[in-house]
């Protein structure tokens, strides 16, 4: 066995897939960048991988907790006790839809979208703001992949005239889970100028 196929069977056995790409292509690519931004690059990628890697530990632990409790539900049926069986059923519903949100959470940020911070935005159809082609496109890509609810724009609303580019989100909606009522998260799709 090579050293790069142990190294990539390392990589396979860490979770982490390899894409594989010539490094000389690589290369060309960066060898003029300036070190702060390759470094701001391989933040970007750590932050990345962080959330990719936070994400996956809690979809494991719900699948934990949903296997106990699926466990507490059959102990209170056998007890017979109604309210106990209720209180269970509906603490696995919960569970199953965070379960399901931390799933699409994760397929959104492997298709490599970053979370972005949750502001004012506008609907998509309601939002005044023309987009170039480029972020057209963007959009498109990412609304024929299937991960959002619904795409937002965050529009510079308090400046006049406005001295912002608009930003184009993906909300990721969730319904009440456990300890909230309800939940959205958005990603980065794009900006024009």
């Amino acid at each position: 066995m090579t050293t790069e196929s142990t190294n990539q069977e390392e990589k396979r056995e860490q979770g982490t897939e390899l894409v594989p790409v010539e490094e000389a292509a690589i290369v060309r690519l960066v060898q003029d960048f300036p070190p702060s931004i390759l470094k701001s690059i391989v933040g970007l990628v750590e932050y990345h991988t962080g959330i990719i890697e936070q994400t996956r530990a809690e979809l494991q632990q719900v699948s934990e907790d949903l296997e106990t409790t699926t466990k507490c539900l059959s102990a209170a049926e056998e007890l017979d006790i109604p309210e106990l069986v209720n209180r269970h059923k509906r603490t696995i519903t919960a569970i199953k839809k965070e379960q399901d949100f931390l799933q699409r959470r994760l397929d959104v940020l492997e298709e490599g979208f970053l979370p972005f911070p949750r502001f004012d935005y506008a609907s998509i159809e309601w939002s005044g703001e023309m987009m170039n082609y480029r972020t057209l496109k963007r959009l498109k890509e990412a609304k024929d992949k299937g991960l959002f609810n619904r795409f937002g724009v965050v529009q510079d609303k308090y400046t006049r005239p406005r001295q912002r580019d608009p930003i184009l989100v993906g909300i990721l909606t969730a319904g009440r889970m456990r300890g909230s009522n309800s939940y959205e998260e958005h990603f980065f799709i794009g900006v024009w100028h």
